[in-house]
């Protein structure tokens, strides 16, 4: 991890063993939503998969180290792996993780990001943990079970009534109803579930008994019996609701940057839609090259 810190894209690409893993194909359009962090961590993923590395992957400068930049890390990680000539076993370890499970399980999230899409993610995330060395899935394990957040049963609920499959639409309608029959006023426990860690869809992620531990979605309660019975017949339309919170994340800490910076609602407004605007101009600025009038 310390040689992590230093400038590795400096370093010449030594000849290289690629890595089989689950990096997807993305589209060039898709590709380039992506911020800089994301975009090199993608195709130095893809480099490593393939074993053809390009010099302007290679030389592209990585940012820096930091608890809350995971991408960073992954990033050096991969290019310290493709300079070096003999890389340990452990080094080879983090690769393989980062090739089969955490750069795909990510990047499925990009392409899949509405809340419709969340048990699904985070099935495929369970499915590339089994395909990893029984050491690796033993640290991985209880981490996925501490965040299974999207395992909880509302959350499948959510997936299964948007499904294409009728079969899951119609397991999904008789659980909500039961719930709707065991509702009371009280507030309900939102507890984590135990994971099956050898699920082979989604749906099978979690137990569904005790029935008393499946409680409807909140996203669904404004259906009547009637809308409900109908996603039986066709999939249910929700709004794009994301599945992760990176970008509210990101607006938080820009509207705290406008309350230090300026006084009044009409001057925060022109601070952050200034800076949300400079943003898509300039999403890398890293020397004067990059510079452009927007």
């Amino acid at each position: 991890m310390a040689r992590c810190a230093e400038d590795v894209w400096r370093r010449e690409v030594a000849p290289f063993q690629p890595v089989p893993g689950h990096v997807p194909e993305m589209t060039a359009e898709l590709v380039a939503t992506l911020s800089h962090d994301q975009q090199l961590l993608y195709r130095l993923a893809l480099a490593v998969q393939t074993g053809d590395m390009s010099d302007s992957v290679a030389r592209q400068r990585i940012g820096p180290l930091n608890h809350a930049r995971w991408l960073t890390l992954g990033a050096r990680v991969l290019r310290l792996y493709v300079s070096t000539e003999s890389p340990s076993d452990s080094l080879r370890l983090l690769v393989q993780f980062l090739v089969t499970h955490y750069v795909p399980v990510w990047f499925c999230i990009r392409r899949h990001p509405d809340c419709t899409d969340g048990a699904k993610n985070f099935h495929r995330s369970v499915e590339l943990l089994r395909e990893l060395p029984e050491m690796i899935q033993e640290v991985v394990r209880p981490v996925l079970q501490r965040n299974g957040y999207w395992a909880h049963p509302e959350q499948v609920l959510l997936a299964m009534v948007a499904d294409g499959d009728a079969g899951v639409r119609q397991e999904a309608v008789r659980h909500i109803q039961a719930a709707r029959q065991r509702e009371t006023e009280d507030v309900r426990p939102f507890r984590l579930p135990e994971l099956n860690f050898s699920a082979s869809a989604y749906t099978e992620v979690i137990s569904w008994s005790p029935p008393e531990s499946v409680t409807q979605p909140p996203l669904l309660r404004h259906l009547t019996d009637e809308q409900l019975q109908a996603i039986e017949h066709s999939p249910l339309q929700l709004p794009n609701y994301p599945v992760h919170t990176q970008a509210v994340e990101r607006a938080v800490r820009t509207v705290t940057e406008a309350c230090l910076a300026v006084r009044g609602e009409e001057a925060r407004h022109g601070y952050i839609t200034a800076r949300l605007k400079h943003r898509r101009c300039h999403p890398v600025f890293a020397s004067k090259k990059d510079f452009q009038i927007c």
